[in-house]
């Protein structure tokens, strides 16, 4: 079975539910977003999708796709690899290939199980008292996991904001923060609004190891190496990160100098997803995890969705929710069914082929280019 034709669908200023604030952007407010949905045709009329944000790339590596094998894999990744975050491609071949062989994705990449716990990943800073209820939204909607993002200019005001959720929480959610301290891959002075050091960053992870959290996500800048493994070296909860950082020898290079107990790829930035599973394989070899990123939110995050439930190291699934009830990314209304918990907290993985999903074509359209 051969690709071909490949696709992109190029969806421009998609709106918000409401005016955004990223954590990571402070000063900064969003209210649309604009991305790719891929789409790779084989010649036996099946259609694979995936989802990206360099539309150009996309289209100039599929270019070189056409006629191939569905199957070659590896010799994709190759060819991929040469143009810039055009890993979309991948998961569209990815879906291409499960609904070739008639079986959903995560039961070609190994099966571990059928359900991955989803943890609600906030947006926004948010206030103490906003944040405890929206604990107490998310727990009714069925979460057992939260996500918060502490970029306050002080650490004191980041504290309050993690007990204002523990205490809301009281032992029903697994507590996660992140610190978005990695978005730039030189000088940390380049990073947007509050920038930690590892003074900071140490009291912050003794101050939420106390709390219970299972992990302080992306607290120093991705290349200082040094300052994580001194870092992680000093607290027993777990220091996760990795969605900006790209190919194999940079994970390796996380795991060999003990920078990160849990990595965190991202199928749209790091490798493809197929690729990911090596990067999961590198982490199992040292009793690490791999829980990737939110992949954008909708289809990417299926795949994520997949990835975690083929190995035996990925506990977690991340979806993006700022307010209970509301889906920030407006990627998650891609699929025509948005990605949610049951009410044990757990995602239940797709049972049809590939990647299980079905597109709103309706929605592609009203926003296509």
């Amino acid at each position: 079975m051969k690709i071909a034709r490949v696709e992109t669908h190029h969806l421009r200023n998609v709106p918000t539910p409401r005016p955004l604030q990223f954590a990571w952007d402070p000063g900064e407010v969003t209210t649309s977003t604009s991305f790719t949905v891929v789409k790779v045709f084989s010649d036996s009329g099946l259609v694979g999708f995936g989802h990206s944000y360099a539309p150009d790339a996309v289209a100039a590596a599929g270019a070189r796709l056409i006629g191939s094998d569905i199957f070659a894999t590896e010799q994709h990744s190759r060819v991929i690899r040469k143009f810039h975050r055009a890993w979309g491609l991948e998961t569209a071949i990815w879906d291409l290939i499960g609904k070739a062989c008639g079986q959903p994705l995560y039961k070609l990449w190994g099966g571990y199980t059928d359900r991955i716990r989803g943890y609600a990943s906030t947006i926004e800073v948010g206030s103490p008292e906003e944040r405890a209820e929206d604990t107490l939204g998310f727990i009714e909607e069925g979460f057992r996991a939260i996500k918060l993002r502490l970029h306050n200019d002080t650490l004191a005001e980041d504290i309050a904001l993690a007990k204002a959720v523990a205490d809301a929480a009281n032992g029903r959610m697994d507590l996660m923060a992140d610190g978005n301290q990695a978005q730039t891959p030189v000088t940390p002075s380049s990073q947007s609004g509050v920038i930690w050091d590892l003074k900071r960053a140490k009291y912050t992870a003794r101050a939420l190891e106390e709390m219970g959290f299972v992990w302080l996500e992306e607290p120093l800048s991705r290349y200082d190496y040094d300052g994580l493994s001194e870092l992680n070296s000093s607290v027993d909860m777990a220091i996760a990160g990795g969605e900006n950082n790209s190919y194999f020898h940079e994970f390796r290079t996380l795991l060999d100098r003990n920078c990160y107990d849990i990595l965190q790829p991202d199928a749209l930035v790091s490798e493809g997803i197929g690729q990911l599973r090596k990067i999961a394989a590198l982490a199992e070899v040292r009793a690490k995890l791999c829980v990737p990123h939110h992949g954008g939110g909708g289809i990417c995050t299926y795949a994520h969705l997949h990835f975690s439930a083929g190995v035996p190291n990925s506990p977690w699934v991340e979806i993006m929710r700022d307010k209970p009830g509301e889906f920030p990314w407006p990627a998650a209304h891609t699929p025509t069914v948005p990605i949610m918990v049951d009410k044990e907290g757990n995602v239940p993985l797709p049972q049809g082929p590939g990647l299980g999903i079905e597109l709103d074509e309706d929605f592609i359209r009203k926003y296509s280019a």
